[in-house]
């Protein structure tokens, strides 16, 4: 499903108005700090998937080729669902992708017949070694506009914005 998101930003002071006529209670300065935060993600997402939408991949298909290159002895699906927190259907999925495009192989665990483990075949692995250096580069340039205390200070934010994380998700 297609994510959404609004192009251009109310102010604060269209937001307090907004806000102000339906629902006082609200505050608009908390309703503008998670539009900017959406934003945000929302633009960084597009222009990761950009930039990795070049080399046939997706940054689900990075992330799996980033995990199988530190695990050269590779990964059950299991194991590849849980460490990036989606369904075993979903990793099927990713797999079957970049095994068609000869990015990763299935093998017979050694352990059990009935089970398989996900490797990254040479070409997935020379891939990986082309995109690394370029995106590690990207991700420094972006951050390159932020100081050393700035990025602490992001890191410490991030850290309680994903502690409140349920507050969203949760039930009412």
């Amino acid at each position: 499903m297609a994510k959404l998101f609004l192009t251009t930003l109310p102010s604060i002071d269209d937001l307090r108005q907004t806000v102000n006529y339906g629902l006082p209670e609200v505050d608009p300065l908390s309703m503008y700090t998670h539009l900017l935060l959406r934003k945000v993600s929302s633009d960084f997402e597009t222009n990761l998937e950009s930039f990795f939408s070049r080399y046939n991949l997706s940054t689900g298909r990075f992330t799996l080729l980033l995990l199988l290159s530190t695990n050269p002895q590779g990964m059950v699906p299991s194991e590849l669902a849980q460490k990036v927190g989606v369904t075993q259907a979903t990793i099927s999925g990713l797999i079957n992708s970049l095994e068609k495009n000869e990015l990763v192989k299935r093998e017979v665990h050694e352990k059990d017949g009935r089970s398989f483990v996900i490797r990254l075949t040479e070409k997935g692995s020379r891939l990986f070694q082309e995109i690394t250096p370029i995106y590690f580069d990207r991700v420094q340039k972006f951050w390159s506009a932020f100081g050393e205390s700035e990025k602490k200070d992001l890191g410490q934010l991030f850290g309680k914005m994903i502690a409140q994380m349920e507050v969203i998700g949760g039930k009412p």
